[in-house]
């Protein structure tokens, strides 16, 4: 007969192996575009699924959780996860491999796809220095266009998935797959939304203000009224970053430079070895490469890896530092803990580490005392560096109100005009206004929404985690950079405790409090 330990050493013993098969495959996937990774990969997929769609294995997981008294908090703890990943993966064999053969499609869609901008095929990183350098309205339009070919080639796929996620959604009791993916993440939905809330309140007046003045530089430069800037003026093709217009001009500070040493300079301030990271990963673009960015834990034993395709400028050393955040939390995990438990308490606690060092990128005792930048050249931008992080967190903020609810009303409704819905939800919270005569799927060229469904509020949250954390170090050890003590902190307090709580009681344990967004609000608004 099974007890809840026997049950959880052969659950491991089959799907560790798998897990790690599966993360090459998807590192393969991104590295090459080669289509027979991409169908391996589903292979690995529905197989993992399968083994999560058991119900007769479900059913002694559910009841031990319901159950509870059992006293090892550890194999209490692992039974819990277990019961959350059984029930997301409660869905008959049709649908399973109907859902895997669509995500490979998206997947293998985003990979290799690249815009055609007058007449040839051009990556995201073209695309957005023509976004970012021309002045001309017209070509700037056909650039921002480009970024968006994507959408209708995604947009059917994502709706399908969409609705087939609903499905399983609904046959396990839950209004939808949204609803269902935050509950068995434990995060409570009314709770994030209240807090999102907060957030519209907190920053609409400061945001319009900011936007305004913003708005103004930019009709300059492009020799027009603010009433006539449209999506494409805004140099980043959704409006989730600044435009680099003003008199200060970060990417001077990283051109011609070597940001991966830069990088190892940050960690190594902390007592942080990224060395061994940086060796195993895939830096620099090339035809066929995933051209975003991400750190993968291969086998939660130390083969921690980034994929990115760097550039010398600010975008990709705050991209480097973040995606590194997220590799030092796996790479300094507790080896010791059980494999279940051997992993970030959520991946709202990894992005927070992971935002915590991005903002490192425009912070002036960074730029000076690491980066190595001459405190004079400093000194004369650092107001205008603070004014573009706070600029750059008001229009995140804004950013993060209008996907996350678009994809609640996405799961709520996916026969809605979703193409309208994405306009008036930009106007809303970015307060940008849509082209005209346009009806085009657009919100598909966002690939979180085609990829990595229920994902963008941990961003947000993970940015308060940040502010969270980063006050808790400044009064313990007065600062992060170049603090050794803080990176033990890290290490010790957070990164090594793993999953063996939630995350709102890791975060508790940790700083003394649960999540709250009073520290955001105090550094960015």
């Amino acid at each position: 007969m099974d007890t809840p330990e026997s049950f959880i050493a052969a659950h491991v013993a089959e799907v560790e192996p798998l897990y790690r098969e599966e993360a090459l495959e998807e590192w393969e996937s991104a590295a090459t575009g080669q289509p027979e990774h991409d169908e391996r990969l589903a292979q690995l997929r529905a197989q993992t699924m399968r083994i999560y769609a058991d119900p007769v294995r479900f059913a002694k997981v559910k009841a031990w959780h319901q159950a509870g008294g059992i006293a090892d908090p550890l194999v209490a703890r692992q039974i819990q996860l277990l019961y959350h990943s059984f029930a997301k993966g409660q869905q008959d064999p049709a649908m399973i491999d109907r859902i895997t053969q669509l995500q490979k499609e998206a997947e293998s869609t985003f990979n290799t796809f690249r815009g055609t901008f007058e007449g040839q095929s051009r990556s995201d990183n073209d695309l957005t220095t023509v976004l970012t350098t021309e002045t001309n309205s017209e070509r700037l339009k056909a650039a921002w266009e480009a970024m968006k070919q994507i959408g209708p080639r995604v947009a059917p796929t994502v709706l399908e998935l969409a609705k087939l996620r609903n499905e399983a959604a609904q046959r396990f009791g839950f209004a939808n797959h949204f609803s269902k993916n935050l509950e068995l993440n434990e995060i409570d939905e009314t709770r994030l939304f209240a807090t999102l809330d907060e957030l519209d309140r907190l920053t609409t007046e400061p945001f319009r203000q900011a936007k305004g003045e913003l708005d103004q530089q930019l009709a300059e430069r492009y020799q027009l009224s603010p009433a006539e800037l449209r999506p494409w003026h805004y140099h980043d093709p959704f409006f989730q970053r600044p435009p680099k217009v003003g008199a200060v001009n970060v990417d001077r500070f990283f051109a011609g430079r070597s940001i991966e040493e830069i990088a190892i300079r940050s960690y190594d301030g902390l007592g942080l070895d990224v060395r061994d990271i940086l060796q195993r990963s895939d830096l620099y673009a090339r035809p066929n490469k995933y051209q975003h960015a991400f750190c993968t834990d291969i086998d939660r034993k130390g083969d921690v890896r980034v994929m990115c395709s760097l550039e010398s400028n600010e975008r990709w050393m705050e991209t480097l530092l973040h995606e590194l955040g997220h590799g030092v939390y796996d790479k300094y995990l507790d080896p010791e803990l059980p494999y279940l438990l051997r992993r970030p308490a959520h991946t709202l606690s990894t992005e927070a580490i992971a935002m915590l060092m991005g903002r490192l990128a425009l912070d002036a005792d960074w730029l000076r005392e690491v980066a190595g930048i001459p405190a004079n050249d400093v000194a004369a931008v650092a107001p205008q560096i603070r004014a573009r992080q706070r600029l750059g967190m008001l229009i995140f903020v804004r950013w993060v109100l209008t996907v996350v609810n678009f994809e609640r009303a996405m799961y709520q409704n996916p026969e809605r005009d979703l193409n309208a819905l994405w306009w008036d939800l930009v106007e809303k919270y970015q307060m940008v206004p849509r082209p005209e005569g346009r009806h085009a799927p657009d919100w598909a060229a966002k690939i979180h929404l085609a990829l990595y469904p229920v994902y963008y509020q941990n961003y947000m949250l993970g940015e308060l985690m940040a502010s969270q954390l980063n006050r808790t170090i400044a009064r313990r050890f007065g600062r992060l950079i170049d603090t050794p003590l803080a990176g033990q902190f890290l290490v010790n307090d957070l990164f090594r405790r793993g999953a063996c709580a939630d995350w709102d009681t890791t975060l508790e344990q940790v700083t003394g409090e649960r999540l709250s967004a009073r520290y955001f609000a105090e550094d960015f608004v």
